[in-house]
């Protein structure tokens, strides 16, 4: 007996309370008068049964059958099923039934959820979890998902009691808000957990967790401090103590600038921050663009955060700047007791800065002794100094000072301290004797000249006989192995000097010193201050270009800025900035990203919590090799955050249809009917939604105008575009090209939006029409120099079928009715003289189709053979109602003119641009003779001033829509007057087809 093997079901559907299988299988071929049908359910465990075979038609290929749910797992007290079988057999003609063939359906465990907790924006005490699980897979059944919470302290959800539990559908959130008393200290996390379950039994849990607790503060804080031009360049690092219990979303360092205290310490807010990193960090580097100033140190700390709550480190020392110079009032000298009284200003704002004094002579100016102390709060103090009888000069200086003193005894009675120093001012104000006293009043001044500087001073010692200058690139080159350079001048030259070759791009220090004498016998006087000179400019101010403005969250943007250098420095980095635009202009906030020599970076908005719907302004400044920052960031640029935008065809009303060509049969999306609907998404309610047809291929096949051409692939056939959504209808009028049968053509559906986001899909389909056109049928009459074409309503004739009219002639054929009624008489008042003659009756379908279904062209000729022929040996001319017959003497001529456009190139090659438009023109050359022909020569007086379209039959065959030209010579002769016309004539396009129904004609010939 004949049998065919079953099928696998066709599908499992899970609806809400029950699992509905979908059986298919193929019979034999000889079963007599019915099947048998039963079916399995496997339940994991237990050994079942086959249903009672039902008794169905032999003719029956598929039977549904239905379960509930509610009577398998997770329903209390119900099993487990881990597959569903069927089995058919066939009774013969013989009656004998055929073997069972049977076919099984596995049920597995339904999908994993997927899980993830977000934090409220808006209460800190609150997080909403959410998941999803992927039913799509039928063989994954899906009953519900089970979930569970608990809050714990710390974070060890420890097992399997104290959860909550509660069921879910496939997809949803749960929100806990927790007791602000609760989690008010120390550390607790809200746990949850979830689990799909369905008839197989239930997935593995699924967890999250939200940490409700302020991280631990950093410890171990320290600095290390560059001083560069321009700023500091500082680096602090930190520990960080951090668990499950106790996490760190980011860790940031601080700092301020400030007058400390007298302990050199520091409480209170921050001045910025250095850096933001993500995590757990445990460094930073970044450059203060800032100075100390006197009087002020700079102080550090870290802090770090966990979603809402910061933890901060103590202030902690990183630089300590100078204190304010000290003035020297008065000094009164005893030459008996060698003690002197120094009154001096203390000008620090420091607490608890005091002075202390100091002692030197003229014979060893550069060995000072420290003498005495004057108390913070004090202004006058009195010392012992050595026995300064055999010198020549002496001198009492003063520093201010922070730190702490003590008195050393020394036999000669000399008073005498150590200083311990922990800030201090940046030099010795020194007054008093003969020693050489430094310099002052140098000053660097910049010239017209690069690299050349004019450096001035004031000779404070009389006796002094020259000077030398001193300069380096770096402020403690006299305290250095890295000696300055140096030049000696005599004091006959005023005191400035110009120092020439100095490297731009630097910043200079000069120092001057005055002399008495020269070599070892030489008096040497004090170096003065450092005066300093920058020969560094700042770069320009970059411009800052993104590679997007758009992104979407997960997305990256690439930042591209300029670096114009002034100095002829390169960029030494560059930082990046996110700014915000307010009523009071923009405000920068903290740095995001920063480059050393590379002038472009790559964001990444996870890294920087950028979300969708946001706008980020960023801004970039630069620091050039010599130090120097760009005098302010850049315009800020805007970077939008959002959802990527996505083209989809959602429908058409396109279908699916087999097409066989020579034994090769292929399925393709057709175009049968118009109109052609479209459904794109993707615009939403405020998006743009553009749709464009055009060829996917060459197409070529006869037009009936008999144009060369043939459909290139790119050619446009529709454009629609709209606002919004909503479904697109293209009807045939709404055509621009041609939609031609067999042909293959490509849909592209494009969305956009305000942002500049745009996207676009693409669909190839072939037209088929399913209506198809028929040969058609006519005849034609010539009456009065006009033809009367009447088509002739064909077998096969549809509704919304029309036919096209084409004049025949020795030119390209050329449409006179468009769309014209089978059965209707149509009149073409210039049809063309001679054998060239004739119409073309082209048979169209609603859709435009003009193949038949034999794929044969659906036209039909007209020619002299059926009477459509107007034999006249002139040429005629007709204009305004009026008709001039050119009969003596004619000469004819034409000229066409393409429109092209040649290049040349060297070695000879040739390239054109091509215009597909052809003009024509044509002049024609003729007599009139005898007082008989007056009236012809009043028409072609009226046809000279007449402004409008002509319309001309040449005895050559052609018959078109024309400008004409006339141009007029006349010869008297005793017994007649001979005129000379010549005419110039261009083919122009009609106003509109000249054909008309008959019925038109006759009435407008009966108004004339």
């Amino acid at each position: 007996m004949a049998k065919k093997a079953s099928k696998k079901p066709n599908g499992l559907t899970i609806a809400r309370n029950n699992m509905k299988f979908a059986c298919s299988w193929k019979k034999g071929e000889s079963y007599s008068d019915k099947q048998q049908f039963s079916y399995l359910v496997d339940r994991v465990g237990k050994s079942d049964k086959w249903t009672a075979a039902a008794n169905i038609g032999k003719g029956v290929t598929s039977k549904a059958v239905s379960l509930s749910l509610k009577n398998y797992y997770p329903y209390a007290g119900k099993p487990k099923i881990s597959g569903f079988k069927f089995r058919v057999r066939g009774l013969s003609k013989k009656k004998k039934w055929s073997d069972w063939v049977n076919q099984t359906f596995d049920i597995n465990l339904p999908a994993k959820p997927t899980l993830s907790v977000s934090p409220s924006e808006t209460n800190d005490n609150q997080c909403t979890f959410t998941w999803n699980v992927d039913t799509s897979n039928a063989h994954n059944a899906f009953t519900d998902v089970e979930i569970q919470t608990k809050l714990v302290e710390n974070y060890d959800y420890g097992g399997d009691k104290g959860w909550s539990a509660g069921t879910g559908g496939a997809s949803g959130s749960k929100t806990y808000t927790e007791t602000a008393s609760t989690i008010a200290t120390g550390s607790h996390t809200r746990w949850f957990r979830v689990r799909s379950r369905g008839a197989r039994g239930a997935s593995e849990w699924q967890y999250a967790c939200r940490v409700y607790a302020s991280p631990y503060a950093p410890t171990n804080v320290k600095a290390q401090v560059t001083n560069q031009a321009g700023g500091m360049q500082t680096k602090v690092t930190w520990s960080q103590t951090r668990n499950n219990a106790y996490p760190v979303n980011s860790t940031a360092a601080e700092y301020v600038i400030k007058v400390p205290d007298e302990k050199l310490s520091y409480t209170g807010a921050a001045d910025g921050v250095l850096g933001t990193i993500a995590g757990a960090g445990g460094a930073v580097s970044s450059f203060i663009s800032q100075n100390l100033g006197k009087d002020e140190c700079l102080f550090v700390r870290a802090s770090a955060t966990h979603l809402n709550k910061t933890t901060y480190s103590g202030w902690v020392l990183a630089s300590v700047g100078y204190l304010k110079d000290p003035e020297i009032t008065d000094i009164q000298t005893d030459d008996s007791t060698f003690r002197a009284s120094i009154t001096a200003e203390n000008k620090s704002e420091v607490l608890g800065a005091f002075l202390v004094v100091l002692y030197r002579t003229g014979s060893e100016p550069d060995k000072a002794a420290v003498v005495g102390i004057i108390p913070a709060g004090e202004t006058k103090t009195t010392v012992q100094c050595p026995d300064w009888s055999k010198e020549d000069s002496y001198e009492f200086g003063v520093y201010a000072c922070i730190g702490s003193f003590a008195a050393i005894a020394r036999a000669d009675s000399v008073d005498s301290y150590s200083v311990t120093v922990k800030m201090q001012s940046q030099a010795s104000i020194w007054q008093g004797g003969q020693v050489p006293h430094a310099p002052t009043g140098v000053k660097v001044n910049a010239t017209a000249i690069s690299g050349t500087v004019k450096i001035v001073w004031d000779w404070t010692w009389k006796d002094a006989q020259s000077a030398i200058i001193s300069w380096a690139d770096h402020e403690d080159a006299w305290e250095s192995t890295d000696e300055p350079e140096t030049y000696t001048i005599s004091n006959t030259h005023a005191g400035e000097w110009n120092v020439s070759g100095l490297e731009t791009g630097k910043r200079w220090y000069f120092r001057v010193r005055l002399v008495k004498g020269s070599g070892e016998t030489g008096v040497y006087g004090a170096w003065s201050a450092i005066a300093v000179i920058d020969l560094s400019s700042a770069p320009a101010i970059p411009s800052l270009s993104l590679s997007q403005s758009v992104i979407s969250k997960g997305g990256s943007v690439s930042a591209f800025w300029s670096y114009v250098s002034t100095d002829g420095t390169s960029q030494a980095y560059a930082e990046i900035c996110e700014a915000s635009l307010t009523g009071e202009g923009v405000q920068y906030g903290e740095v995001i990203a920063s480059a050393e020599t590379a002038q472009h970076v790559t964001l990444y908005s996870d890294k920087l919590g950028w979300d969708t719907g946001q706008t980020h302004y960023l801004c970039v400044r630069v620091v050039s090799g010599s130090g120097r920052v760009s005098d302010a960031w850049s315009d800020p640029v805007p970077i939008v955050i959002a959802d990527k935008l996505t083209a989809s065809i959602e429908s058409t009303s396109l279908i699916q249809q087999e097409i066989t060509v020579e034994d090769h049969t292929r399925t393709v999306l057709a175009l049968t009917a118009m109109p052609l609907t479209v459904k794109v998404s993707g615009a939403g309610t405020g998006g743009m939604t553009t749709l464009v047809i055009e060829r996917a291929e060459d197409y070529h096949m006869d037009r009936p105008d008999e144009t060369d051409f043939t459909g290139f692939a790119g050619e446009t056939i529709a454009l629609f575009s709209q606002t919004g959504e909503s479904q697109i209808t293209i009807n045939r009028e709404d055509l621009i090209g041609a939609l031609d049968d067999g042909a293959s053509y490509r849909m592209i559906a494009s969305v956009s939006d305000s942002l500049g986001q745009s996207d676009a899909e693409e669909l190839i389909f072939e037209v088929h029409w399913a209506h198809q056109a028929v040969m058609p049928e006519g005849k034609a009459i010539i009456s009065d120099r006009v033809a009367m074409i009447t088509p002739i309503i064909p077998e096969g004739f549809a509704e919304g079928d029309t036919c096209d009219i084409y004049r025949l002639s020795a030119d390209r054929p050329e449409l006179i009715i468009s769309a014209g009624k089978f059965g209707t008489t149509y009149v073409d008042p210039y049809p063309a003289i001679g054998e060239f003659g004739g119409h073309r009756i082209v048979y169209r379908t609603v859709d435009g189709d003009y193949i038949t279904a034999d794929n044969e062209i659906a036209w039909l000729d007209l020619t002299a053979e059926d009477g459509d022929l107007l034999d006249l040996n002139f040429s005629l001319i007709d204009f305004e109602g009026e008709q001039i017959e050119f009969i003596y003497d004619v000469t004819h001529s034409n000229a066409w003119d393409k429109d092209f456009k040649e290049t040349r190139y060297l070695g000879g090659s040739v390239t054109g641009d091509w215009n597909k438009a052809v003009g024509r023109t044509a002049s024609l050359k003729g007599s009139t003779v005898t007082i008989k022909d007056q009236e012809t020569m009043k028409k072609f007086r009226r046809l000279a001033t007449y402004p409008g379209i002509c319309h001309i039959r040449t005895v050559d065959g052609s018959s078109f829509a024309c400008d004409i030209q006339v141009s007029e010579d006349r010869s008297y002769d005793k017994d007649m007057i001979r005129a000379e016309y010549s005419l110039s004539v261009t083919r122009v396009d009609p106003e509109e087809p000249e054909g008309q129904e008959l019925s038109e004609w006759i009435s407008e010939e009966e108004s004339e």
